[in-house]
């Protein structure tokens, strides 16, 4: 495993500067620009378990695990363009509580999208809006390009009165060193977040059998296991998972309603948006992953919604399936206001449903081979059993085609009209004179 810098997805922001600066700061201005800005996050990825890539396969899925260096949090990147040797103060700003931030101040989103409509641009602009709360040493800056400024991601007490962790948009400023006059300023378009745990898709679910005295499936349940990667020495409160269809409701949160924590961030996600969040649970008592300690497996048995009654995942209504929500409790309020932790979502997924919630029959073994091609699904049959009849059903249980087949030892059945997915192929057979059904899952790549 190496340490690395990442560049989190979907966070640089170029920079542009506005030629109306350029005449209000007068000559320092000239002096260098910052052109870009971005914030690094250095960390660890890592492979899901050995023994659920076969899971990943099935499901076309690919595993992603990453882990923040909480210790050697982040690195600033700048690009820089100097038209004249410079001595520069680089400083560092989050926005005050005060400012309304297009109106996302004081919310979840306030801290994940950090855009303005007007970004900030004079030493009026940061007196204004922004708190600075650290100061990088003193540089000559002699020639234009890319340099990094490493970051533990907390205050400075000089600014701040007492060191607290940032979780917050950052902005950077560039000050000329002899004068003090600003000549630059740009904000990181990304937030800091020292406890970063990205999973992804975050849970492997299976079907758990319950059986009666003679042996007999008496009822399913719906299971999964979360994988989160974390390291022992996070000062973590709890860990939660939440299933949903949709990440609609997090932007909204209030930072109140974060601190309050993870059963306070599902009642209210559903009390705007009902039945948004499907399931919750707090982890615990996870297993450690035989290759790597920093990888945690959390086993969530018999899958119950907010309702308390099992999870039947409703992929009529939701037919692209659920996400997978990681809350990271950490008791340590940030200088922002909000407490420390982190909230991660995966991708969609599509869990698998109960049969006895479907109109597909129980698989039986049968000596028939199903696949796809380009046209459909392929049936091969051996000798002495023909297939008579077909259904093909969604995830959900739903029809989505029936017909006859002609008793051949291979036969196609057309499904250009549907999409990529995972389907299951029930077939009617007569083997030996008797009737039997098989069903097979098939997956259209």
């Amino acid at each position: 495993m190496k340490l690395f810098t990442l560049l989190l997805i979907g966070f640089i922001v170029l920079g542009h500067r506005a030629s109306a600066q350029n005449t209000k700061n007068t000559e320092a201005n000239v002096l260098l620009q910052i052109t870009n800005a971005f914030l690094f996050s250095n960390g660890f990825t890592y492979n899901y378990p050995e023994e659920y890539q076969g899971y990943l396969k099935d499901y076309l899925l690919e595993g992603y695990l990453y882990l923040g260096d909480a210790q050697n949090p982040f690195n600033l990147g700048l690009d820089i363009q100097v038209i004249a040797p410079v001595k520069v103060k680089y400083s560092l700003y989050t926005f005050k509580k005060t400012f309304s931030q297009d109106g996302k101040r004081n919310y979840y989103q306030g801290i994940k999208e950090c855009g303005l409509v007007k970004p900030l641009t004079t030493q009026e602009d940061i007196d204004n809006t922004l708190d600075k709360i650290y100061e990088f040493p003193v540089v000559t800056e002699i020639s234009s390009g890319y340099k990094e400024l490493s970051w533990d991601g907390y205050t400075d007490p000089k600014f701040t009165g007492q060191k607290y962790p940032v979780r917050d948009c950052l902005y950077i400023a560039a000050y000329n060193a002899d004068t003090g006059e600003l000549i630059d300023t740009q904000g990181t378009g990304n937030p800091a977040e020292i406890y970063q745990a990205a999973t992804s898709p975050g849970i492997v679910y299976r079907i758990d059998e319950q059986k009666d005295g003679s042996g007999k499936v008496a009822k399913e349940t719906l299971s999964g296991k979360v994988v989160v990667p974390y390291a022992d020495n996070w000062p973590i409160k709890k860990i939660t998972a939440l299933i949903a269809p949709s990440l609609c409701g997090y932007g909204a949160l209030s930072f109140d309603i974060i601190n309050q924590g993870a059963d306070a961030i599902a009642a209210d996600i559903n009390r705007r948006i009902p039945g948004d969040v499907s399931a919750h649970i707090a982890l615990t008592n996870p297993t450690i992953d035989k290759n790597n300690p920093n990888i945690k497996i959390f086993d969530w048995k018999d899958i119950k919604g907010e309702d308390g009654k099992d999870f039947i995942p409703d992929l009529a209504k939701y037919p692209d399936g659920y996400y997978l929500t990681i809350i990271i409790e950490i008791d340590e309020m940030t200088f922002t206001g909000i407490k420390n932790g982190f909230i991660t979502n995966s991708r969609l997924t599509i869990p698998p449903i109960l049969k006895s919630y479907t109109d597909i029959k129980t698989i039986e073994k049968a000596d028939i081979n199903i696949a796809s091609d380009e046209s459909g699904f392929v049936v091969l049959c051996p000798i002495g059993i023909l297939a008579k009849d077909y259904a093909v059903y969604d995830l959900a249980g739903r029809t989505l085609k029936t017909g006859s087949l002609s008793g051949l030892s291979r036969e196609t059945i057309t499904t250009t009209e549907l999409r990529r997915g995972i389907y299951f192929v029930q077939i009617t057979l007569n083997k030996n004179d008797k009737e039997e059904t098989v069903t097979k899952k098939v997956i259209i790549q």
